[in-house]
């Protein structure tokens, strides 16, 4: 009798271990990335080269704020690492890159990658392309919704995408977005126009800010993010999918999580272990 209470004295033990360890949302640790192809030295420089140091510097203290890790890409924000980039545990993305426009409703996402004829092969058309920079005499790999859908590797899940470029929701050209919530992700911050890479700096540093130092809600955030008029048209920030689930997110603090994770980790274990010493003497 006293050995069938000890095991299921165990097994509660270990049942009531696993429910604090995977019910918690930091169980898993959650990490934000700034995928950067705009400064890639594979890109002209003073042409379709745009570093900014500044920008990157900020905008990395701000997500430390809410993340343990942030993870940077550049020369390295290749195809192969967007094909895997969610099964990494991004929890927010901000991805300074190009973007070009297809008649199709997309735009396609631009890599640090110039053409090769040898390179990949193994996709179809219409899950890569290649895009031209303007003035820029090379050809770049790109990333298509079909890329997103059928090429990406598991699920975004829940993750925010702050995608720094050109027409990212033009409401012409939707497609992209839509893929990328498709894939799991909680909402695409972009533009509906065309933008100086000046403005887009100053400007998503500007809503990062609102967005974790004062913990607006994103729809706080984009609105008091400032629109732009030029010449060839004006350009506004916004958020996609346009619901109130988006509208009233605020951007959790993923570093609290992790850390009552591990506390509820080693409390559990201490507790286990304690049964055990009981159950032996």
């Amino acid at each position: 009798m006293k050995l069938v209470y000890a095991v299921i004295v165990v097994l509660f033990a270990v049942i009531l271990t696993g429910i604090i360890l995977y019910t918690r949302p930091g169980s898993i640790e959650a990490k934000a990335a700034i995928i950067d192809p705009l400064s890639s030295t594979q890109l002209r420089e003073n042409v379709s080269r745009h570093q900014n140091l500044t920008f990157i510097r900020e905008a990395k203290n701000l997500l430390m704020k809410r993340f343990s890790t942030v993870d940077y890409y550049s020369d390295n924000a290749t195809i192969e690492q967007y094909r895997r980039l969610p099964t990494i545990g991004y929890k927010f993305i901000v991805w300074r890159t190009h973007t070009a426009l297809d008649e199709d409703g997309f735009v396609a996402i631009v890599s640090s990658e110039k053409y090769d004829s040898r390179k990949y092969a193994e996709y179809s058309v219409g899950q890569i392309t290649l895009c031209n920079i303007t003035n820029d005499p090379n050809l770049y790999f790109a990333i298509t919704p079909r890329f997103i859908k059928e090429i990406m590797t598991g699920e975004l899940k829940d993750s925010v995408v702050v995608l720094m470029s050109c027409n990212g929701l033009n409401q012409y050209y939707y497609g992209t977005a839509e893929a990328l919530v498709e894939k799991g992700a909680k909402a695409i911050i972009s533009w509906t126009g065309w933008i100086d890479p000046s403005d887009n700096d100053n400007s998503i540093s500007f809503f990062l800010d609102r967005l974790i130092n004062e913990n607006s809600t994103i729809s706080e955030a984009v609105d008091r993010t400032p629109a732009f008029t030029y010449p060839y048209g004006s350009s506004v920030l916004q958020y996609y999918p346009a619901n109130s689930q988006v509208a009233d997110y605020h951007i959790p603090d993923y570093r609290q999580d992790n850390i009552s994770t591990d506390t509820a980790f080693i409390s559990a274990t201490a507790v286990t272990e304690k049964i055990r010493w009981r159950i032996s003497t």
